[in-house]
């Protein structure tokens, strides 16, 4: 392949901008182009299946039901998991428009499960309150959301192309007004001018390699790998929680969750080598975390996941759960190493450190509709420093960026020549 030279770059221009298109990405270019916004859609991947949504999840973490839970006491839950240093008004957001996003989804042909009376089935996880709703057919949430951009009324509207790799937020004047992609497929650099960009970039999975050399100690998705914190970063952006670094229980030598917190509903639970139960809550907090680093390292580790004690029916169910979606190879891992968990029960591990708000509040500061230090610049989903935000979360605030970037349209001139600093120098 002949590489392009850095002079010949491609420029193009549109209103909102949406860099990442996952969770938060595809419902922030959603809604910006529902209300009228010319979007941009860039993806590193193919946005038909990226991001952590790409196999699909078993159900939402924090979906706050009328009747089933209140939005003051989820916030006070999520105060207390993370030992205090939240915004609560970014939470509250959560937990007030959540339920609407839900009904939302379903709208899309997003299923979640009902009980007998029709009423939404959610359980319990956290140490108080129950806001965990599961989806029947979670592996297609991102094939739903799909349809939805692909309908000939948003392809008007929100132009998505794929293969690219974000590199820099561009700003002017300490606004953002754009940013510099690589086009992976071509070699071409690509230079993007708008009157609002959407960070959606995801979590950071890791800090670099492993220190201890256990290369599967990875929770996130492997793509996930922090681009939109270096993006904010170098724009002027403040992080925020930092030290809420993320730090999850997984599988051990296997790349994904163990999902105690699925299992637990079903009756599942962590216990230690002697098959005592070390937790009283498998929902995930700094707290829960410590007992589970001071366990394994002890006499009495190594830890597993208790589930071989269940019910014929419940194990079935369990597989149909964590065997299709998020990380569907769980099944494969398991079966090759002659595993099964009517009569082996999981053993656990911890991750690496890595960055991420949607399980603890590593992220880029926002306020109560996205929007960053810097003005023009908004960020959404795992990104946002909007602690234990989820997907439901990350839908919320891709929704509220969206909308919140097209509201300043008409104060905001289109930025026509580019800030030349900031691009590669050119080579005649």
């Amino acid at each position: 392949m002949d590489i392009p030279d850095l002079a010949d770059t491609v420029r193009l221009d549109c209103d909102v901008l949406v860099i990442g298109g996952g969770t938060a990405g595809t419902m922030a270019a959603l809604t910006a182009a529902e209300n009228g916004a010319n979007v941009l859609l860039l993806e590193k991947a193919h946005v038909r299946h990226s991001g952590a949504l790409a196999m699909g999840m078993d159900g939402v973490n924090n979906a706050v039901i009328p009747g089933k839970a209140e939005p003051e006491d989820y916030v006070a839950e999520i105060t207390r998991a993370n030992d205090g240093i939240v915004n609560q008004r970014t939470v509250y957001q959560t937990a007030t428009r959540g339920f609407a996003m839900v009904q939302r989804l379903e709208k899309y042909g997003v299923k979640f499960e009902k009980d007998e009376y029709g009423e939404y089935a959610v359980r319990r996880v956290h140490r108080s309150g129950s806001y965990v709703l599961p989806m029947p057919e979670g592996k297609d949430v991102k094939k739903a959301l799909y349809r939805v951009l692909r309908q000939r009324k948003m392809r008007e509207k929100i132009r998505i192309e794929n293969r690219l790799m974000p590199v820099r937020v561009l700003t002017e004047d300490g606004r953002a007004v754009g940013a510099a992609a690589l086009n992976t497929r071509t070699g071409e650099f690509v230079a993007v001018g708008a009157k609002a960009v959407i960070l959606a970039t995801g979590p950071c999975g890791r800090l670099g390699l492993p220190a201890s050399g256990y290369l599967y100690g990875t929770y996130e998705n492997p793509t996930n790998a922090g681009d939109g914190y270096s993006m904010a970063y170098h724009a002027g952006a403040e992080l925020s929680g930092i030290e809420c670094f993320q730090i999850n229980p997984l599988i051990k030598d296997y790349n994904g969750p163990a999902c105690a917190y699925v299992a637990n509903p079903f009756g599942g639970y962590q216990v230690n080598a002697e098959g005592e139960r070390f937790v009283d809550s498998d929902y995930w907090s700094g707290q829960m975390m410590s007992e589970v680093k001071s366990e394994i390292e002890s006499a009495r580790g190594p830890i597993y996941l208790k589930v071989s004690h269940l019910p014929e029916e419940t194990l079935d169910t369990l597989e149909s759960i964590l065997h299709t979606t998020e990380r569907p190879t769980r099944g494969t891992f398991h079966a090759n190493r002659g595993h099964d968990y009517r009569s082996h029960d999981i053993e656990m591990h911890i991750s690496e450190i890595g960055l991420c708000s949607g399980h603890s509040a590593s992220g880029v500061w926002v306020d109560e509709h996205g929007a960053t230090t810097i003005p023009g610049l908004y960020a959404a989903g795992d990104l946002a420093c909007v602690p234990h935000n989820y997907m439901i979360g990350a839908f919320v605030y891709g929704d509220l960026a969206g909308s919140h970037a097209t509201g300043t349209l008409p104060d905001v001139e289109a930025p026509t020549a580019l800030p030349a600093e900031q691009l590669p120098p050119r080579t005649s």
